[in-house]
């Protein structure tokens, strides 16, 4: 590819040619709207799968091109690092500090070369305790036919699953009275999540919030949460009494023993401060992803039951007590279940990355926008995943269509990467899928029917660092054994 056969990008016709706020203005009604991604896709079509746009007077490349993609996150990564201006890197510094998603170059290397190991297949397969919370979700929904949204409750399970598994010890947000700190951490975790977001999309117009106090008293009892944790671990481990050995099993428990996050990150990293937002960073991954994804599944499955269904009637031989990883791993039908409520309503649906030398994209330039394009250093690119995961050249022409037989005889190419792909494709993408997979089981074999209860039958997404369903997901489940169920009147 030479540089000679690059041409510029579409652009984006601004009314403000200046800041771009009129775009920005466009996505912000888009956002309070439910439609966010759907603005994007109707201006990918409008001016192509990729152009470029101002964001308050940065200039931003757009694309959906499966090929630029692709040579951003694997054939040129080293050429590209986090979007980490001035603006956006603000906007997470606060809260997530130096940790591996904000983190580029050598910091980020020692970082994921301290992490993906905590991800490794055995530590996957060691589904331990996640019987224990699934078994008290289940205790937790209603059998009679009532009608009940399941968004907040896997917000809560997950919860409870993610800090058991991270710091050895649950919020325990499930009880019917969860401790204190516990629904204090919540409340400021979400506060501090929200005011990410609110900083992110403002950009270079983050000032604005520059007197906000209340966020960073939010974030501030966020750290205080995790600090408490991280000092009783590091105790733990300076005093040898916890026993740990260099797979960072936890103390005190009962062979055998199981793998504890920050027992194991304890081993490598001293600093207090490095721990707190290493965890932290990791907690934002593992905390909500499953829950959005399991959330977005019983969605689409209320809507569609005859896929429940066939869910049931897979699952329903397996003991639950025999529900290994590999039983997970053999469920071919759950998998693609999953793999197409990813694909219609993924964990991520923009990247950002920032050119760190002048570089090329393959395709986007031109008036066909089939030739490469010259990219500067410093510029910033938006890979967006979700419209290349509702590209009709890819899915056909029933793309916002939840089918899960399309993935029959698929094979996972760079079509599909709702996780990303190359070195930063992110290390807990199969956890994720595997828990997800072990709760979906569990409650096919324990509920024969599932009903919608939502009045509004199309998805309006809340998007956040993540899009779930602004309207719940309100449904009703019925247990295997019923006889006589009477649905209930509201208003």
């Amino acid at each position: 590819m030479l540089q000679s056969d690059c041409q510029k990008p579409r652009r984006y016709p601004h009314r403000d040619p200046v800041w771009g706020y009129d775009l920005y203005r466009l996505r912000e009604q888009a956002s309070k709207a439910g439609y966010f991604y759907q603005l994007y896709d109707s201006h990918f079509k409008m001016h192509g799968k990729t152009f470029e746009e101002l964001f308050w007077g940065a200039k931003v490349i757009n694309t959906m091109e499966r090929d630029n993609i692709q040579r951003v996150a694997v054939y040129s990564f080293q050429d590209w690092g986090k979007a980490s201006s001035r603006d956006r890197n603000n906007a997470f510094a606060p809260v997530f500090g130096d940790g591996i998603f904000t983190q580029d170059g050598a910091a980020w290397k020692h970082s994921r070369e301290m992490i993906k190991p905590l991800f490794t297949r055995s530590e996957i397969a060691d589904l331990r305790p996640l019987p224990t919370y699934t078994d008290r979700l289940i205790g937790l929904l209603p059998r009679d036919g009532r009608t009940t949204d399941v968004q907040p409750l896997l917000h809560k399970f997950f919860l409870d699953v993610s800090t058991d598994f991270l710091f050895g010890k649950a919020a325990d947000a499930m009880l019917p009275e969860p401790p204190l700190d516990s629904l204090e951490f919540i409340q400021a975790y979400n506060e501090s999540m929200r005011g990410c977001g609110l900083r992110r999309r403002a950009g270079r117009m983050q000032f604005l919030y520059a007197f906000d106090r209340a966020w960073e008293k939010s974030f501030s009892k966020v750290h205080a949460f995790i600090d408490g944790h991280v000092t009783r671990v590091l105790e733990e481990t300076s005093q040898k009494k916890s026993g740990i050995d260099d797979s960072g099993e936890a103390p005190d428990s009962d062979p055998p023993t199981r793998f504890i996050v920050l027992y194991g990150m304890a081993l490598a990293v001293r600093d207090p401060l490095q721990l707190r937002y290493q965890i932290l960073n990791i907690f934002l991954a593992a905390r909500d992803t499953t829950s959005v994804l399991l959330g977005n599944a019983l969605f689409q499955l209320a809507r569609h039951p005859n896929v429940w269904t066939s869910l049931r009637n897979a699952a329903i031989a397996i003991d639950p007590q025999s529900l290994t990883f590999d039983v997970i791993q053999s469920l071919v039908l759950f998998r693609h279940v999953l793999f197409e409520v990813i694909r219609l309503q993924g964990p991520s649906g923009r990247i950002f990355r920032t050119a760190l030398c002048n570089t090329m994209l393959p395709v986007g330039g031109g008036p066909d926008g089939r030739s490469p394009i010259l990219v500067e250093k410093g510029t910033m690119i938006a890979l967006n995943m979700w419209s290349l995961h509702h590209d009709k050249d890819i899915w056909g022409e029933d793309v916002n269509e939840f089918k899960p037989q399309r993935w029959v005889d698929r094979h996972l190419t760079s079509e599909f990467a709702p996780f990303f792909r190359g070195p930063r494709i992110c290390p807990a993408q199969h956890r994720v899928l595997t828990q997800a997979a072990y709760v979906l089981v569990r409650l096919v074999q324990t509920f024969e029917r599932i009903e919608n209860r939502d009045p509004v039958q199309e998805y309006i997404g809340n998007t956040g660092m993540l899009t779930e369903s602004r309207n719940g997901v309100q449904i009703a489940l019925f247990p295997a054994h019923e006889k006589t169920i009477v649905r209930d009147r509201e208003g």
